[in-house]
């Protein structure tokens, strides 16, 4: 989504989810050569919830930046996940007082990364930027924009929205593998045989991300934008998708969803180091220390509910 031929085509967040939810699908058929087929609903259930979470991923990287949004809403994810676990599937921790030390440290560590200052944007950078309707209000050469043309100018870091967004993707991803904690035991809870739920996550995926296109479009038809933007689109649905079939084995016991899921979240130090090193989302040292200080606070935090939170 951070692809500089992403960016030029302002493309239409509903999609790119598109593109994105084809890739995981594709790149989950494969687990067919080695596992037998098998279907359950509640596959369809974990896509449904994260189809609008991934949507709001598009939105908050758009609003706060890669670097930024990663951050504040991985520790969203991983605070939803471990209450989902703790009170849906009684997971009760080994030592409660040093888990609340744990989600308060994971909190403090998400709120000194909501004050990390973005480095503004160049109005050298933007020039080059040309919106794709220009002032006459005709189309530009690249294809019809989903939005006027000040909406491809406008590039400035919207903090408010930014966190909003981290909010409803903590609710919605955080909770997307609830789901598969209640599929039956055998196969998708049954060691290796588990990565068969993510083909029909990743097929109910695509086709809910379809139908919301398809909705979307008896009120306002984007354009696609195939030539450019099809290929990053599945390119990151297919990166997604690995870390999923992770994420599958993580929340299985001994872990489970309420310690498992977290500490796939640490993976927010990849995409901070994405941001600020090869898109320069933030800069200067006092920025990019504070930064990295956050980050490792809300690691620390994963990392006490991961010694402390297992079931007792």
């Amino acid at each position: 989504m951070k692809n500089k031929a992403v960016q030029d085509a302002n493309l239409h967040p509903l999609v790119f989810n598109v593109y994105m939810g084809l890739g995981v699908a594709l790149s989950s058929l494969p687990i067919l050569l080695i596992q037998p087929f098998a279907w359950t609903w509640w596959s369809t259930a974990g896509a449904a919830l994260f189809a609008p979470g991934s949507l709001f991923c598009v939105l908050t990287v758009e609003w706060i930046g890669i670097a930024k949004g990663q951050a504040i809403w991985a520790g969203c994810v991983a605070l939803q996940s471990f209450l989902c676990g703790l009170i849906g599937f009684q997971e009760y921790p080994q030592d409660f007082p040093m888990t609340i030390v744990g989600l308060v440290t994971l909190l403090a560590g998400i709120g000194s990364l909501a004050f990390v200052e973005p480095a503004p944007v160049d109005a050298e950078d933007q020039g080059q930027r040309k919106p794709l309707i220009d002032a006459a209000g005709d189309h530009a050469e690249n294809g019809e924009a989903y939005a006027p043309a000040a909406r491809a100018d406008k590039k400035e870091p919207q903090l408010i929205k930014g966190l909003f967004g981290c909010v409803m993707i903590g609710l919605l991803a955080g909770s997307c593998m609830v789901p598969f904690r209640l599929s039956p035991q055998y196969p998708f809870q049954d060691g290796i045989n588990s990565m068969i739920y993510a083909v029909g996550f990743g097929v109910s995926l695509a086709v809910i991300n379809i139908l919301i296109l398809c909705a979307y479009c008896m009120v306002e038809v984007p354009p696609l934008h195939l030539s450019t933007c099809f290929l990053p689109g599945l390119l990151s649905g297919v990166l997604w998708n690995m870390g999923n079939i992770g994420v599958i084995f993580a929340c299985l016991p001994p872990l489970g969803l309420a310690v498992g899921y977290p500490l796939t979240q640490c993976c927010l130090l990849i995409a901070g180091l994405w941001g600020i090193l090869f898109y320069g989302e933030i800069r200067g040292a006092k920025a990019i220390s504070t930064f990295f200080g956050g980050a490792a606070v809300v690691i620390t935090g994963a990392c006490l509910l991961g010694i402390y939170g297992q079931a007792a």
